[in-house]
């Protein structure tokens, strides 16, 4: 809840440089169970900030009080004209869909890109719950046999994803990109007669206990990666000839 501004004229001038009240109610997941908290803070333009959850949990994410709105969205007539490659020229986007794993049709090609602002039955590892990163995004690879090697691309993905993030990420095997111990980017590879890669990078906050998070404009990241993966896609290609 805000608090009506200060009267220039009947408040003390030291006064005038306090920031409203901001109360601000947070439900953040990890593997699909919810823990409710509250967190009271200047209402002006915020950076980060540490706060301990109910169940005495410290927590680290990003706010964007005060800030301008919400990222542009990544449509295609956004994301189109900065690719670099063949990845993401067949392009699926949705404001919200259940998982942008199922969003590729049957006839997608190699290298379809489907990318959804919002996910509502998002998925990890293990069939753990996946909470909305900032960007979310599957790929459609359609990889020769044998059918064995392909588990391999969940780490060709990490790497393409870590590389673009920077050098300071890390890889967990087999499907986590960590910036200081803290998991920052995700994937999920599911085959059948192609594989679908699920990507999730939390982008300018995060409020996953313990999560990180990067510094980038998402579309900058998002061209990165599907540039970096096609060439990564490639690369382990050549290697099994």
């Amino acid at each position: 809840m805000e608090r009506d501004p200060p009267d220039p004229l009947r408040v003390a001038a030291a006064e005038l440089f306090e920031s409203t009240s901001v109360t601000v109610f947070r439900t953040p997941n990890e593997n699909g169970v919810g823990e409710s908290f509250v967190d009271e803070r200047p209402g002006g333009p915020q950076v980060s900030h540490d706060w301990t959850g109910t169940a005495g949990r410290r927590l680290h994410a990003r706010t964007l009080v005060g800030m301008p709105g919400p990222p542009r969205a990544l449509e295609p007539d956004v994301v189109g004209p900065a690719l670099r490659g063949s990845f993401g020229q067949e392009y699926h986007w949705a404001a919200e869909t259940t998982t942008t794993q199922r969003m590729l049709p049957a006839g997608a090609a190699h290298g379809a890109v489907a990318v959804a602002e919002r996910q509502t039955e998002g998925r990890g590892r293990l069939g753990r719950t996946w909470v909305d990163s900032a960007l979310m995004f599957s790929v459609a690879l359609y990889p020769p046999p044998p059918v064995a090697a392909w588990p391999e691309l969940t780490l060709v993905a990490a790497g393409a994803v870590a590389a673009s993030i920077g050098p300071e990420a890390r890889i967990k095997d087999p499907n986590d990109v960590l910036i200081d111990g803290r998991k920052v980017a995700g994937i999920l590879a599911e085959a059948s007669d192609r594989v679908i890669l699920g990507i999730g990078i939390n982008v300018g906050g995060t409020a996953w206990p313990g999560a990180g998070w990067v510094e980038r404009d998402r579309l900058d990241l998002l061209v990165e990666v599907l540039d970096r993966l096609e060439r990564a896609y490639d690369s382990w290609l050549s290697s099994r000839s």
